[in-house]
């Protein structure tokens, strides 16, 4: 498997390691996503290194790419602990997180891992969904359940860009008093950011499935739906937060490559790649 960026750096002078975990076992429409994480550490190496915008080059700071994380064929649970424990090792030696998915029940064992390691904090949920059902398809452990799972964990979660909400998640929404702030309402008035930060706690850990993107600019994905965000309002979300906030850790998931078709995986690097950036600066490293 290819590393992120032109270099990869060692684990001991890398601040930030990228984790890819190529999970797919709970998709419930278009498969693929196991094979989301190696295209865009492919096509991360295409990539200009230095961001004019931040003015730094965050491959220079030290981006370590960690071997891909195994799975347990038909047992998630299986397989949500060896995330989680992979997770841990790095979580443990003091490294910023990023983690590639996958379908994305694997936000679960890495906010565990979080949890554990880093203390409490949010969730910022960034998905075309709400991933609330209290299962999906017979398991508790589905990427449709996976942030009714997080909430059980007594972490408070902010939703974003959602257009697709099951009756019964809107009322466990309603219930538990759940800041969503769904596509409609982005379309209507433009990116709410001031709303949004003062939603979140002052820890933050993203969780962005790339379905939030419209399909016009993300069309790799496992259920896409029309009127999502578009890259420069993801841009604007993620810079304000990793500003105002303090981000622990991240994942990106849900990319499944389409043959023949590269800009997808191109923005996804392009939108991670800023992210390590901004936590670069926010960090001051």
């Amino acid at each position: 498997m290819p590393h992120f960026g032109e270099a990869n750096s060692p684990l001991s002078k890398s601040p930030t390691v990228v984790l890819p975990v190529p999970y797919d076992l709970s998709l419930s429409f278009l498969p693929g996503a196991r094979l989301g994480p190696e295209a865009i550490l492919a096509a991360s190496v295409e990539l200009e290194p230095y961001d004019f915008e931040l003015e730094l080059d965050a491959q220079s700071l030290g981006i370590h790419t960690a071997e891909p994380v195994p799975w347990v064929a038909g047992e998630a649970a299986k397989s949500h602990e060896l995330i989680e424990e992979a997770a841990s090792r790095y979580l443990g030696a003091g490294k910023f997180l990023i983690a590639l998915g996958g379908d994305h029940s694997i936000s679960l064992p890495l906010v565990r891992a979080h949890l554990a390691h880093a203390g409490e904090f949010g969730v910022l949920h960034v998905d075309a969904h709400d991933d609330l059902y209290d299962s999906w398809q017979g398991s508790r452990l589905s990427h449709a359940s996976v942030m009714r799972r997080v909430r059980e964990l007594g972490l408070p979660l902010v939703q974003v860009g959602q257009r697709a909400v099951a009756h019964d998640s809107h009322a466990y929404i309603r219930e538990h008093g759940i800041p969503c702030f769904p596509a409609s309402e982005i379309r209507r008035r433009g990116l709410p950011i001031d709303d949004i930060l003062r939603a979140l706690p002052d820890r933050v850990y993203l969780s962005f499935d790339f379905d939030a993107l419209d399909p016009s600019e993300m069309p790799a994905v496992g259920t896409p739906l029309a009127g999502g965000l578009g890259f420069a309002q993801a841009l604007e979300l993620l810079e304000a937060v990793f500003r105002e906030k303090d981000v622990v850790g991240a994942d990106f998931v849900e990319l499944s490559p389409i043959a023949g078709l590269f800009y997808p995986q191109m923005t996804a690097a392009q939108l991670i790649y800023r992210a390590i950036g901004l936590k670069a600066v926010s960090a001051g490293w």
